[in-house]
């Protein structure tokens, strides 16, 4: 019975393992924790010859329980939002509290 146990909770901590990752697809994925995380990473790592930014723009979605998900984090949007009619790189921002709040927001960087 113990066995069995164990085997079921192992596979729970690696389902869910797997579930918490599936929301980056990035060069550089900081470390998130269960309980609180609010971490920044670049989307791209290619900056070789980018000016230096003068302007960022910034674009989010919320999450309030896994229940409802509003929003809109496109570079398009974070461009209107700092007026910016080049964008040179895009950082992303990850936020959760107990998975009862979560905050995903995009940085664009141009001018």
């Amino acid at each position: 019975m113990k066995r069995i146990a164990a085997l079921c909770a192992l596979a729970g901590c690696l389902a869910f393992a797997g579930c918490h990752g599936i929301y980056y697809n990035a060069p550089v994925v900081p470390p998130q924790g269960l309980i609180f995380s609010n971490t920044a990473a670049p989307v791209d790592t290619n900056a070789q010859g980018m000016p230096v930014a003068k302007k960022t723009g910034y674009a989010s979605t919320h999450c309030v329980l896994g229940l409802f998900a509003f929003g809109d984090a496109s570079i398009q949007r974070a461009a209107e939002d700092g007026g910016l009619s080049k964008v040179y790189s895009v950082d992303h921002e990850f936020f959760n509290l107990l998975f009862i709040y979560q905050s995903f927001t995009i940085r664009a960087h141009g001018e």
